[in-house]
C-alpha cells in the first residue's frame, strides 16, 4: 500500500543495512530535477547571499523600498540553513510594504521547500499560521510534500496545523491534498489527550485596581473561522468541511467525527439522522468509540445530543471488519494513482513559467532602475548648468539676484519674530487660580 524508500548505511562492514521508511508520495512527485534546473540560472548561482541581503536591508532602511523580485531571488538562492532567518526577515519586510501584492508564487514555494530541506518544519508551520505578517500560502504541490513529510515522521499535531491552514484557505481542488489532510486530522484526533486544567491561582484579598484610559472599546466578535486557535477544534472543522465534498461511506463517517470534534452538535445530529436513513451507509467502530469517549466528558447540554446520536448509529449496520485508518490510506493511494502523473507534469510546466516570469520581472526592474538613474543624472546636469549660468550672467542679472536675496531675508525675519512671540507668551503665562464656590 505504502511506498518503501530504501537507504543503505554502514559501509564499513560491507554488509548493507536496509531501513524501510513508509511514504505516500514517490520521489518523482517532488520534481527535484525540475526544481534544481529552475534555480540553475547564473543569476541564482553567482549571487553572494550575505552581500545581497545587506544591500536589500540598507535600501529598505534608508528608502523604505523593497522589491518582490529581490526577495524571490534570495529565496531561490538559499543553499543552507544559516540564511533562513534572513529569508524570514525579508518576507516580513515585503509583507509590510506596498510591494506585497507583487510577491511571486515561486517565492512561497521556495520558502516551503527550503524549510523542509533543512529540517526547520516547526518554524515553517509558524510562518504558515501567520499569513498577515509573512504572506506565505501553500499551493497544492508544496502542501502535499509537506503533509507527506510530517505524516511520515508521525508528527500529527503539526500535520493537523498544516491541514487547518488549507481548510482556512478553502481550497479543496486537489484530491491528494484533501485525503492527506483527512488522514492527518484523523490521526491527531484519535491520539488527542486533553491538557490537564491549570490549578486555580489564589488571589490575595486586597487587590489594587489599576485603571487605564482607553480611546474606545471593541465589541467582542468571534468569526468561528480565522479566530479559532485550538488545533483540536480546527482539526474537527477540517474533517467536516473536506468530507462534505464527497458522499461515500468513508467521508460520511469522517464527517460525523468532524462535527463531533468541532462541537457543532446540531449539524452532528442532523448528519447522523440523514445517514441512518440511507440504506448504503455503514458506521465504523472507531466512530462509535469516539462518540462514547466524548459523551463521557461532555457537559449537561451536549451529552443528551451525543447519546441520541449514539442510539441512532447503533441501529445502523456496523462495519467491524475494516479499519477506518486503512480505508483513508486506500483513499490516499487511489488519489495518488489518479492524479500523480498529471501533478508532476503540471509542476514541471509551472516551474518553467516561473523561470520565464522571473527573467521578465528582473528585466523590468533593471529597465526601471536605469530609467531612474538616467533621470537623476539629467537633473544633476541641469542643476550644474543652472549654477554655471548664474555665474556667467551674474552682472547682467545682479539686480534680480539682489531682490531674491532681500525676499529671503524678509521671510527669515518673519519666522524669527513668530518664534520669539510664541516664547514670550509661553513664559508669561500664568495659570488661573481655582477658588471654591461660595455657598
Amino acid at each position: 500500500m505504502l511506498r518503501n524508500c530504501c537507504r543503505v548505511t554502514f559501509k564499513r562492514n560491507l554488509c548493507p543495512l536496509i531501513i524501510q521508511k513508509k511514504t505516500f508520495l514517490s520521489n518523482d512527485y517532488k520534481c527535484n530535477e525540475a526544481w534544481n534546473s529552475l534555480n540553475a540560472s547564473p543569476i541564482i548561482n553567482k549571487i553572494n547571499l550575505q552581500d545581497f541581503y545587506n544591500v536589500v536591508d540598507i535600501n529598505h532602511s534608508s528608502k523604505g523600498v523593497i522589491s518582490a523580485i529581490d526577495v524571490d531571488i534570495f529565496a531561490n538562492a538559499v543553499k543552507d540553513s544559516s540564511h533562513l532567518e534572513e529569508l524570514k526577515d525579508l518576507l516580513y519586510k515585503l509583507r509590510l510594504s506596498a510591494e506585497t501584492g507583487n510577491m511571486l508564487e515561486s517565492t512561497r514555494h521556495a520558502t516551503v521547500r527550503n524549510y523542509i530541506e533543512f529540517g526547520e518544519i516547526e518554524e515553517l508551520v509558524g510562518i504558515l499560521k501567520d499569513p498577515l505578517n509573512f504572506g506565505v500560502f501553500l499551493d497544492d504541490y508544496s502542501a502535499n510534500i509537506l503533509l507527506d513529510k510530517l505524516i511520515t515522521s508521525s508528527n500529527y499535531e503539526l500535520a493537523a496545523n498544516v491541514a487547518s491552514t488549507i481548510m482556512l484557505q478553502e481550497e479543496f481542488n486537489n484530491d491528494i491534498t484533501c485525503t492527506l489532510c483527512q488522514y492527518a486530522c484523523y490521526k491527531y484526533v484519535l491520539g488527542y489527550i486533553p491538557p490537564e486544567p491549570a490549578p486555580p491561582v489564589q488571589k490575595s484579598k486586597k487587590v489594587e485596581e489599576i485603571k487605564i484610559r482607553v480611546k474606545y472599546l471593541r465589541n467582542p466578535y468571534f468569526d468561528d473561522h480565522f479566530d479559532i486557535k485550538d488545533t483540536y477544534t480546527l482539526s474537527g472543522k477540517t474533517l467536516a468541511w473536506i468530507s462534505e465534498r464527497s458522499s461515500d461511506n468513508l467521508n460520511n463517517n469522517l464527517q460525523i467525527i468532524g462535527w463531533l470534534v468541532y462541537k457543532k452538535y446540531d449539524n452532528l445530529l442532523n448528519t447522523c439522522e440523514k445517514f441512518s436513513k440511507s440504506g448504503s451507509f455503514t458506521v465504523y467502530k472507531e466512530v462509535l468509540e469516539l462518540l462514547q469517549k466524548e459523551s463521557a466528558n461532555a457537559n449537561e447540554e451536549s451529552k443528551p445530543v451525543i447519546e441520541n446520536c449514539i442510539s441512532i448509529l447503533n441501529k445502523v449496520e456496523v462495519k467491524s471488519d475494516a479499519s477506518l485508518e486503512d480505508l483513508i490510506k486506500i483513499a490516499i493511494e487511489d488519489a495518488i494513482n489518479k492524479s500523480h502523473k498529471n501533478d508532476i507534469a503540471e509542476q514541471e510546466k509551472l516551474y518553467k513559467s516561473w523561470a520565464q516570469l522571473r527573467e521578465e520581472k528582473l528585466e523590468e526592474q533593471t529597465k526601471r532602475l536605469d530609467r531612474a538613474r538616467r533621470i537623476q543624472l539629467i537633473e544633476e546636469k541641469q542643476k550644474e548648468m543652472k549654477e554655471t549660468e548664474q555665474k556667467l550672467w551674474f552682472f547682467e542679472n545682479e539686480e534680480q539676484i539682489d531682490l531674491q536675496i532681500e525676499e529671503k531675508e524678509k521671510l527669515e525675519d518673519k519666522s524669527e519674530k513668530k518664534e520669539t512671540t510664541t516664547e514670550t507668551v509661553n513664559s508669561n503665562y500664568v495659570p488661573p487660580e481655582i477658588k471654591p464656590k461660595r455657598k
